[in-house]
């Protein structure tokens, strides 16, 4: 009849609990019986056996009770049907256990040699109970083997069950080992269950491997490129300032920062032009983040009238932006140490916090932004106070001498902005080999995952972690998402199932593969 989803009712407990595993069948026929009831049983997509009284059941009693009146209806076994090869289980497709119950059953074998022989010493680690196949193993005595759609269900159970723990790989092979029931393959099997399991996909941890390898952005020249970024909020001030807008270069380091009132569109754009336009020149590259200061019409709008190049970086990848990222770290630094107490003074603070930075050193290049920008280091108020020698030599000469010392000066002042482009070009030299360091370094630490246009992925919620206020019970993934176009090295366009196409570009590190 072509059913695959049945419930059947019996007054016969001993029937119902046999069936059912709850009693076991002891008589031989009935343990032939039970067997092939098993097997049809598994034909079923949902089968359910349920013991209810004889008074409910009058219809099939009497029916058993009077005979069989209508034999053209009704189908007739002359003989037991365990014995009948018609309700045989050769209907059920083939499996890896065919061959090892025909050889041990029957004792057929391949009639090539060695394949005979081969077969011979797998079915020594099997043997024959009841006319269940079972394997014996080192760590459990026996252990009964399953057909595939049997360890399917196993595999169901044993993971999203009533005892189901969701493990994964490993966990849930031993899992199913220590219960008693194996196949082939069935570390393999495991991990494609698993690995298709939603929960275990919506739940799983967050990933902390990169997930694209470290790509440095270099500068050709000073003042092409430069990286904005809002530091705070900040304690307010008397004025009402509360934020501080930071611009570094990204050849020679230099920082520029300003405290305004409000992240808006119109204050990034005075920046702009007032501090890096109108004091560097048109600069061929910004770098900003996703903040609704930079990405909006007007910022598009002034890049696009001075033909500036207006770069994002990757949704709550703040590394990607990470020049700019490392400035606005550098100067609160700087600030936090400075202020002490009174935090509110932080912007009478802040010139002198870029001053300081902008006159040290650096460790890479053992140049200063200052020098790397004007071709020699500038003098600092303690060389003043304390007569260092450049500014001894200066105040040690005779009212007649000081002209000549000063024409002097102004030579090799000339020399030193002429040698200025060799200056810089060592600098860079240094600043690429140690980027190329840290590349290798940050490289053997990846993650390699890579998404096609098609691919079904996972997106990182924006609020997963537990310092965001996000409930613990709450997933840590959404979607799925369709990877719309791959926008460059680790970056992607997404859109929904019903092709609604999400802002901006996603990182690969915030996304993971999705298996349907």
């Amino acid at each position: 009849m072509a059913m695959k989803r049945i419930q059947v009712f019996s007054d016969s407990l001993l029937v119902v609990n046999q069936v059912n595993r709850l009693f076991e069948a002891k008589d031989e026929v009935l343990k032939k019986y039970l067997q092939l009831a098993t097997s049809l049983i598994s034909q079923f997509e949902d089968f359910s056996l349920a013991h209810i009284p004889r008074e409910e059941n009058q219809v099939a009693d009497r029916l058993a009770k009077e005979g069989l009146p209508d034999l053209r209806r009704t189908q007739v076994f002359e003989r037991p049907s365990f014995e009948c090869t018609e309700v045989s289980s050769e209907g059920q497709p083939p499996c890896w256990m065919d061959r090892i119950l025909e050889y041990l059953k029957n004792g057929i074998q391949p009639d090539n040699r060695q394949e005979a022989q081969k077969l011979k010493l797998v079915c020594a680690k099997y043997t024959l109970i009841d006319g269940e196949l079972y394997r014996r193993f080192y760590a459990k005595p026996l252990t009964k083997c399953l057909r595939p759609e049997e360890a399917l269900k196993v595999m169901e159970a044993v993971h999203r069950g009533e005892c189901g723990t969701l493990a994964r790989g490993r966990s849930l092979v031993m899992r199913i080992l220590r219960q008693g029931f194996f196949w082939p393959n069935i570390h393999k099997d495991a991990q494609v269950f698993v690995e298709k399991c939603s929960q275990c996909q919506y739940y799983a941890d967050m990933q902390r491997q990169a997930a694209g390898y470290l790509k440095s952005v270099n500068s050709s020249w000073p003042f092409a490129i430069w990286g904005l970024d809002f530091l705070g909020p900040m304690p307010t001030t008397m004025k009402n300032y509360k934020w501080i807008l930071v611009a570094v270069d990204y050849f020679i380091k230099w920082i520029e920062a300003k405290p305004l009132t409000q992240p808006t569109a119109q204050n990034v754009e005075n920046f702009l032009w007032a501090n890096i336009v109108c004091r560097y020149g048109i600069p061929m590259v910004i770098i900003t983040d996703n903040g609704t200061p930079f990405a909006n019409q007007r910022i598009h709008d002034f890049c696009g009238e001075h033909q500036i190049n207006l770069k994002y970086a990757s949704v709550w990848h703040p590394h990607t932006n990470g020049q700019a990222e490392a400035a606005s770290k550098n100067i609160l630094n700087i600030l936090k140490k400075r202020l002490d107490d009174a935090k509110t003074r932080w912007p009478e603070e802040l010139p002198g916090a870029l001053w300081a930075y902008n006159t040290a050193p650096s460790e890479v290049t053992q140049e200063s932004p200052f020098s790397l920008s004007f071709g020699i280091d500038a003098v600092i108020p303690v060389e003043l106070e304390h007569l260092s020698p450049r500014i001894e030599a200066a105040t040690n000469f005779e009212p007649e001498a000081l002209q000549t010392w000063m024409d002097e000066n102004d030579n090799s002042r000339r020399v030193d902005l002429d040698l200025l482009e060799q200056k810089r070009e060592v600098a860079a030299l240094k600043r690429l080999e140690h980027k190329r360091r840290i590349e290798r370094y940050y490289n053997r630490k990846v993650n390699s995952r890579t998404f096609m246009g098609g691919d079904l992925v996972l997106k990182r919620r924006l609020l997963a972690g537990s310092n965001l206020g996000v409930p613990k019970l709450e997933p840590s993934w959404e979607g799925p998402y369709i990877v719309r176009e791959v926008a460059g090295p680790n970056a992607y366009y997404l859109m929904t199932s019903k092709g609604t196409q999400l802002p901006r570009t996603w990182s690969g590190d915030d996304l993971k593969k999705f298996y349907a």
